[in-house]
C-alpha cells in the first residue's frame, strides 16, 4: 500500500528523449542514473516502513495470544461443576447438582461424576475427590475449585481478578491494532498530517503499556506459578497449565514490542509525518 500510494516509487517517471540528449552519450545518462537512485526509498523510509509493519504485526500477534490464553483459563474450569466435559481432570472438585453440599451433608454415590469419590471437609462441606490424582497442594487446590461458590478465600479472588483483567487486556489490544490500521491509513491519505499521526502512536504505545501493565499487576505471574506448583490436576490438565503459562509469557512479550515500535515511531511521525520522502507541508 505504501508502494502504491506515491509516497515511495522505485522508479523515475519516464521522459522523451531529445535528438540532442540522444548525441550527449554516456556524458548526458549520469544525471538521468542520478535522478533515479534519488526516486527510491532511503533508510529513513525503510526504518519508517520496518516500524510500523513490526506495530501492526505485533499488536495482532498479541492480540491472538491474548485470545488463547483466555480460552486456556476458560478451558481449566469446564470440569469443575457438573458432568465431565474433557479430558482436564482436576484432583477435586464441586458435587453433581443432585447432590448440592449446600443442602446436603452426607455423601451417596451419585454424588460425583464416575472416577471421582464423594468426601465431607469441615470447612467446605462435601466434595468430589479424583481417585487417580493426588492434589500436590490439596488446601490450595480447594481454594482455587470454590466448592461453596463463594469466593471466599485469596487464592479464588486472585483467580476471578487474573480473569477479569485477561478479559480487559484482550479488549485493550483490540483497540492497539485499530489505532495501528489508523496510523497506516494516515500515511497513504494524510501523509501532512504530523500532530494526528505522532499522536495515535503515542496513543498506541500507551494502550498497549496499559494491558501489559494491567495484566501483569493483577498478579497472573505468581498466579500462574502457584497453580503449576499446586498440581491440581491430572496429566492433561497440567500440560494445559503449562501451555497457559507459555501463551501469558508470549503474550506479554510481544505486546511490549509492539508498544516499544509504536513509541520509537512517534518522533518520526512528528517530524515526517506520513511522508517516506520529503518534508511534510505544515501551516
Amino acid at each position: 500500500p505504501l508502494a502504491a500510494s506515491g509516497l515511495c516509487s522505485g522508479a523515475a517517471p519516464h521522459r522523451r528523449r531529445s535528438a540532442g540528449a540522444q548525441r550527449g552519450g554516456v556524458a548526458r545518462r549520469l544525471p538521468a542514473a542520478g535522478a533515479m537512485g534519488s526516486s527510491r526509498c532511503g533508510v529513513r523510509a525503510i526504518v519508517q516502513i520496518f516500524l510500523t509493519s513490526m506495530t501492526l504485526i505485533t499488536a495482532i500477534t498479541s492480540f491472538v495470544f491474548a485470545f488463547v490464553f483466555e480460552k486456556f483459563m476458560d478451558e481449566m474450569l469446564r470440569n469443575y461443576q457438573g458432568e465431565l466435559q474433557t479430558t482436564n481432570l482436576p484432583c477435586i472438585r464441586s458435587t453433581l447438582d443432585a447432590c448440592d453440599n449446600a443442602n446436603k451433608d452426607e455423601c451417596y454415590t451419585y454424588c460425583c461424576p464416575q472416577g471421582y469419590f464423594c468426601a465431607r471437609s469441615p470447612i467446605v462441606g462435601l466434595y468430589c475427590q479424583d481417585g487417580t490424582t493426588t492434589c500436590g497442594n490439596h488446601n490450595w487446590c480447594r481454594d482455587f475449585a470454590d466448592i461453596p461458590g463463594s469466593c471466599p478465600t485469596v487464592v479464588c479472588k486472585t483467580h476471578h481478578t487474573v480473569m477479569r483483567v485477561t478479559a480487559w487486556s484482550f479488549i485493550l489490544a483490540a483497540i492497539g491494532i485499530v489505532l495501528d490500521l489508523v496510523d497506516v491509513i494516515a500515511i497513504c491519505t494524510l501523509p501532512d498530517a504530523v500532530i494526528f499521526k505522532s499522536g495515535v502512536n503515542i496513543m498506541s504505545s500507551l494502550v498497549k503499556f496499559i494491558a501489559f501493565g494491567a495484566i501483569v499487576g493483577a498478579g497472573t505471574t505468581q498466579f500462574l506459578s502457584e497453580l503449576n506448583e499446586a498440581q491440581c490436576f491430572n496429566s492433561d490438565g497440567m500440560q494445559l497449565v503449562s501451555d497457559a503459562g507459555g501463551m501469558f509469557l508470549s503474550y506479554c512479550a510481544v505486546q511490549v514490542i509492539s508498544a516499544i515500535c509504536a513509541l520509537l515511531l512517534s518522533p518520526l511521525s512528528a517530524y515526517y509525518g506520513g511522508k517516506l520522502q520529503g518534508v511534510p507541508y505544515v501551516k
